[in-house]
């Protein structure tokens, strides 16, 4: 074969085998005439026969491709509800040489993909579409261009899309559709054939002829229950299931579970169906007694249709206890005067009279008129709310009780206040406690109080005065004590005591800030160390030996107790001088006061800090105020010498360690004045000055040198 030459259909060529020639020319491939260079494969008789079965290859090849050049289809998995199905057609056709410009039109039909209420795609529930759900397909005119080739057939694949508009429908359910594709739906134009056909019309590829598509429903299926508003214990539960739209093809299978114990589902799964089963009734049987007096939370829980962990929001469901106590304050009590002769009055009685006659209290108790505890008596008991006041009072019937029904019940009982040894009124509080008769349906109580004053007429023999506080915080002083203050507290300014007594007094101390004593009707206390002590003094009242009285034994004490504070106050030392006029050869005192008793030995140096006079001109000492004392003092001496000198000035001011933490503290500055013992020679001023300061009381002194 040569380029140039032709080889026409059925034509030996290449070595006069029967097999069209192939020219690959502007991306088509053309059967006919054509000019294939072949000369290479047969110009060499050593690989010939490699060159041939390259050859029956490509035959081959093309053999087998012919079969898929039909009509195909596809579409998307899925397509939403109210949307549009694009669905593709593929056609690979041949066009005959010389054939114009064409249409290939392609149709389908859409029909419902039987569903059954299975999962059939992607773990979706799927029902059967209806006519009503989607429109019929638009078909597809797919442009088939000329071949203008003189003698070669022109091979295509052509492309173009069919559209099924999906509608809206009331349910919430997928659905499955199928489009399909059949020879029929196919309008094939003169000239056009399946490719590698040599006539007939364009048919349908059986493998692709049809494609399935789920429609997702844009509507949401829920679940709704309806429940009873809080049922009672021991009466079957009611519940019902609803589905929101309702099932039109579908059939819901619920599976139920409760998660309370004691309580029972009638079925472990619910059904949800279009007709007379779009509600589905539950019932829930609860226990007679469940053993406890509360109210219950039960959760009823399902899985929504066709999943395994996807929950319908669960339904709580609070259950009423027909055992249930009633609450505290549903338990009251009122109080009523005694008539004197054992009987009740209407008149309301707010104190009790300690010896006197009883009041009359009325306990109520009230169960309701729903969930009283259910063929169950109840038991009432009146108690002491504090067991120290069990003394205090005492009642005909501290325990009764009440029968089985609702509503409010009564029981009135006597109360008397006893004669004790307490002086004064108090108030008396009692607990009414109800609790069931019946251990079996749990255990569990509810209280209510009652409150009344008792009045006591005993008339104390000694007992505290008003101004007693007063006369206490006068004798301690606004400011903390200090370490080794004394106090003294007069036991005449604390208690007053009755005609034909006479009182001793004792004195109790808690804490170590403080010690104390009373010496006849002196309380002394000496502050010790920081803290706060509690003191209290006692008063105890005896008649005096020509008195005929009968006493009560509590009624002849009387205490007064208060905090007293001790606070180490800062060490402060203050100087002060004998006088401040010093004449030579002659010896003064400086003194050194602190603002309380040292705690050890304390040392005071005297510092010059001021003045004209030189260390040569006196001699000082130190001061040492001893421990547990608050003076020391030193002698500051003017030396004496044969100069004829004016007077000199002096400041001292002292330094001592302070015996808390260490610090070195300062005192105040005393000043003096220096003077000559040569009179005469002193100015006339100061001769005149020195002779009043002798006239004041430095003669002597003067006379001592």
């Amino acid at each position: 074969m040569r380029s140039g030459s032709r080889q026409h259909r059925g034509e030996a060529g290449g070595g006069g085998f029967g097999f069209p020639p192939l020219l690959a020319t502007n991306g088509r491939i053309h059967k006919g005439d054509c000019d294939m260079r072949t000369g290479a494969i047969f110009a060499r008789g050593s690989c010939r026969a490699l060159k041939w079965m390259a050859l029956f290859g490509v035959v081959f090849a093309l053999g087998a491709g012919s079969a898929a050049a039909q009509v195909s289809i596809e579409a998307p998995e899925t397509v939403d509800e109210a949307g549009r199905l694009r669905v593709t057609v593929t056609a690979k056709v041949d066009v005959a040489a010389a054939t114009a410009a064409t249409t290939l039109t392609v149709s389908a039909t859409a029909a419902t993909q039987p569903a059954t209420g299975g999962i059939v795609d992607q773990g979706k529930l799927l029902t059967e579409a209806e006519a009503g759900d989607y429109d019929t397909p638009v078909a597809v005119e797919i442009s088939v261009p000329a071949n203008s080739h003189a003698t070669e057939v022109a091979e295509h694949e052509l492309t173009g899309t069919i559209l099924v508009q999906i509608q809206n429908d009331i349910d919430a359910e997928d659905e499955a559709i199928m489009v399909t594709v059949a020879d029929a739906d196919i309008t094939t134009p003169a000239g056009v054939t399946n490719r590698g056909a040599t006539s007939g019309d364009v048919t349908v590829d059986s493998d692709n002829d049809s494609v399935d598509v789920t429609i997702n429903d844009t509507d949401t299926q829920t679940f709704e229950w309806d429940g009873p508003d809080k049922p009672k214990e021991g009466t079957a539960i009611v519940v019902k299931l609803m589905a929101d739209p309702d099932p039109v093809n579908l059939t819901y299978s619920v599976p139920l579970s409760i998660d309370a114990a004691g309580y029972t589902l009638d079925n472990t799964s619910a059904t949800l169906a279009t007709g007379t089963l779009t509600t589905a009734t539950i019932t829930i049987t609860p226990p007679d007694s469940d053993g406890n007096r509360d109210d219950d939370t039960i959760t009823l829980r399902a899985l929504k249709a066709g999943t395994t962990n996807d929950l319908i929001d669960p339904l709580e469901i609070e259950v009423a206890d027909i055992h249930k106590l009633p609450a505290d304050d549903k338990i009251t009590a009122e109080a009523f005067q005694d008539d004197g002769k054992g009987e009740i009055t209407k008149n309301e009685a707010m104190s009790v009279m300690e010896g006197g006659d009883p009041v009359h209290v009325t306990i109520t108790v009230d169960r309701g008129d729903d969930n009283y505890p259910s063929g169950e008596k109840l038991k009432v008991e009146v108690m002491a709310a504090d067991p120290a006041q069990g003394g205090d009072y005492r009642v005909d019937d501290d325990e009764f009780e009440l029968d089985a029904e609702e509503g409010k019940q009564s029981m009135t009982i006597k109360l008397w206040a006893r004669d004790d040894d307490d002086v004064g009124e108090e108030m008396l509080m009692l607990n009414i406690v109800v609790s069931g008769e019946d251990d079996d349906n749990g255990p569990g109580q509810s209280m209510g109080m009652f409150s009344i004053m008792i009045e006591d007429a005993t008339t104390p023999m000694v007992s505290v005065k008003d101004g007693a506080y007063d006369a206490i915080m006068m004798a301690l002083g606004d400011d903390p004590l200090n370490p080794g203050d004394m106090v003294e507290i007069m036991t005449d300014d604390l208690f007053m005591v009755m005609d034909g007594y006479t009182a001793s007094y004792a004195t109790s101390i808690e804490g170590s800030a403080v010690s104390g004593s009373t010496s006849g009707e002196m309380v002394m206390l000496t502050a010790e160390d920081d803290g706060e002590a509690k003191v209290t003094v006692t008063a105890t009242a005896t008649p005096m030996s020509n008195s005929f009285i009968i006493t009560q034994d509590r009624a002849n004490v009387a205490q007064v107790t208060f905090a007293v504070m001790v606070e180490l106050k800062e060490l402060m030392i203050t100087l002060s001088a004998e006088d401040m006029n010093v004449v030579e050869g002659m010896s003064y005192e400086i003194m050194a006061e602190a603002n309380r008793p040292v705690e050890m030995d304390t040392m005071v140096e005297l510092v010059q800090t001021d003045g004209t006079a030189s260390p040569s001109d006196y001699e000082v000492g130190s001061i040492t105020i001893m421990a547990g004392e608050v003076m020391g003092s030193t002698m500051l001496m003017a030396t004496e010498d044969d100069m004829m000198e004016e007077g000199e000035m002096l400041t001292l001011d002292g330094r001592f360690a302070d015996d808390q933490d260490g610090d070195p503290m300062k005192t105040n500055a005393v000043m003096f004045y220096l003077w000559d013992a040569a009179v005469p020679a002193l100015p006339i001023i100061a001769q005149l000055l020195l002779a009043a300061f002798l006239a004041l009381g430095g003669y002597r002194r003067y006379l001592r040198r």
